[in-house]
């Protein structure tokens, strides 16, 4: 049902039907949706079959005309600069059409499997699942993954500024630096359990959890390890991964550290090393654990019932 208020709704609704999907969009943008439908219905049928769910539930797809439609369709505000939303208690897509931004452009495809993405998890689950899980999820359906700012949080993980897993559960940060980067460890997490399991091993997680088993359990009968224990594992996979000249040469991360913060971090770890060099050499048992990390904790309240993806806009 679109949900604006009292009002009728704000443009002339055309729908198309098919197997899990209502289509409902306005009659100038007739050629737009004559191309886009069945790209939406191939989207769907590959992204169920690659995460090995099939849901009954029927989602409703908005392509809105405006800004005033594309607002006064959400049942939830969201920020003006989505551009694609979705509601898990209405089942409920909600794109842009591109007339709502005349100067920019964006990939509308990758808007639409991305938010499709979440509403299969959500019908076929049918029950929360993490955040980041869900978003890093939609991110590897979208092909979205080639965008991943690997300097950027390789710079979080030597410098302790990675959020923990445990604070994005249920939200994401609200504001626009600590939001991004929560996306982006979303998508590297899932990444690294794609490389550790393929996605026959996404299916059998989903699968688990779709089965009412607890997530931690999940966790740990797909991959044989506890979610604090990937966590560890993806941490020192993302510092291992240190540059010091990769990052110098970013310059996303210079104007968010500047250069002396990447020295002093480089030249940190360079004597982490060398101490865990020397005790090694003086101890013939099991080497000692590096010095753990503190990590900084980030207080945030976010919406959890709605699905908001940062705007990515083409060059």
């Amino acid at each position: 049902m679109l949900c604006v208020g009292a009002t009728a709704p704000l443009f002339a609704q055309q729908k198309r039907f098919a197997e899990g999907l209502t289509f409902v969009y306005d009659q100038r943008d007739a050629a737009l949706a004559e191309r886009l439908w069945p790209m939406m219905q191939a989207d769907r049928a590959a992204m169920m079959e690659r995460l090995g769910l099939h849901p009954s539930g029927v989602l409703r797809v908005e392509l809105t005309p405006t800004m005033a439609a594309f607002r006064a369709a959400q049942p939830h505000p969201a920020p003006d600069s989505a551009l694609g939303l979705y509601y898990p208690a209405r089942r409920l897509v909600l794109l842009r059409a591109p007339r709502t931004d005349p100067g920019g452009q964006w990939d509308l495809r990758g808007v639409m499997r991305h938010e499709l993405a979440h509403g299969i998890l959500d019908l076929a689950v049918e029950r929360p699942i993490p955040r980041w899980l869900n978003e890093g999820l939609a991110i590897l359906m979208a092909d979205e993954l080639s965008f991943l700012d690997d300097s950027r949080l390789t710079m979080a993980a030597v410098t302790g500024n990675l959020l923990p897993l445990e604070r994005l559960m249920r939200t994401f940060p609200a504001g626009e630096g600590p939001r991004t980067l929560a996306y982006s460890q979303a998508a590297s997490f899932v990444r690294l359990l794609k490389d550790m399991g393929d996605v026959d091993g996404i299916r059998r997680l989903l699968a688990a959890m779709a089965q009412g088993v607890p997530v931690p359990e999940a966790f740990r009968r797909v991959y044989g390890l506890s979610l604090p224990e990937l966590e560890a594992r993806w941490r020192k996979d993302l510092v291992g991964r240190f540059s010091f000249a990769t990052l110098l040469g970013s310059t996303t991360v210079l104007g968010i550290v500047g250069v002396p913060l990447l020295l002093l971090a480089a030249v940190r770890r360079k004597l982490e090393q060398r101490r865990a060099l020397k005790a090694w050499r003086q101890d013939e048992g099991d080497p000692p654990r590096p010095p753990a990390t503190r990590l900084r904790r980030v207080g945030v309240w976010r919406d959890p019932r709605v699905s908001w993806r940062p705007p990515r806009r083409l060059s």
